[in-house]
């Protein structure tokens, strides 16, 4: 093609043709000028389709982590509503004058309410994200706001999780000096035959300081409950977003 164009240009100049030259020769600058832009613009298409296709799969892996840190969550709220469960069931019961054989199952509920449901997510695509500064790059700007906003919520989550085990652990030591624990935690792998002493955990039931225990168990896990559900929400919120790169 360019031995073509330099035919022309030679023609036209044995011809004293010059001004036709000239206008040729820009007009030919002009097409050469286009196809570097026509050039340029594919080029570009290639690499923001390359870059596309990276951040689909980028968003399929955090998609797949979100999904599994979402459906271990359901477990942990459906603990902690059996915990609840489980303190409320006792403190229908708790006073002065209860009468031992009124409520059935007493090891299982006061047991119940010693147990602690802390999640642990998985942020492992989420820190890879953030670390190579793809965060920022996002084209869902919805997703992107979304992520600064879940790692400050986690943090949050985190400080009040330490403050909740640290909690159960101080109620769990009342236990221990309290109650049989023998007879809490006889049954399942532990195969412990019940306590010879002559009393029950049913006197827990007369004793205020556990009601006061119980109460306090309520608060706790109400409010792990209630950040719990408010992560699932914003868990909920991440994966649709992330569901808008699969169309």
């Amino acid at each position: 093609m360019f031995k073509f164009f330099r035919t022309i240009r030679q023609r036209l100049l044995a011809e004293n043709k010059f001004s036709k030259y000239l206008l040729y020769a820009f007009g030919e600058i002009i097409l050469v000028v286009i196809g570097i832009l026509i050039a340029l613009r594919i080029n570009n298409w290639n690499e923001n389709q390359k870059l596309l296709q990276q951040e689909k799969a980028t968003i399929a892996s955090l998609k797949l982590e979100f999904e599994k840190n979402l459906n271990n969550l359901n477990g942990d709220i459906a603990a902690l509503e059996g915990i609840l469960s489980s303190c409320n069931s006792l403190l229908d019961y708790t006073g002065p004058d209860y009468k031992n054989g009124t409520l059935q199952g007493v090891d299982s509920l006061v047991s119940m309410t010693s147990r602690m449901s802390v999640w642990d997510p998985s942020l492992y695509t989420l820190g890879n994200i953030k670390n190579s500064g793809k965060l920022s790059s996002l084209s869902n700007e919805e997703l992107k706001i979304q992520l600064i906003e879940w790692e400050t919520f986690y943090a949050n989550l985190l400080d009040w999780g330490d403050f909740y085990v640290d909690r159960g652990s101080t109620y769990f030591d009342f236990l221990l000096h309290n109650s049989l624990n023998r007879n809490l935690f006889g049954g399942g792998p532990f195969r412990l035959n019940p306590s010879k002493f002559n009393r029950t955990n049913e006197e827990l039931l007369r004793n205020p300081e556990f009601e006061n225990y119980v109460v306090n168990r309520v608060f706790i896990n109400g409010f792990m409950l209630n950040y719990y559900q408010e992560a699932k929400a914003r868990l909920t919120a991440i994966i649709e977003q992330c569901e808008k790169y699969e169309n």
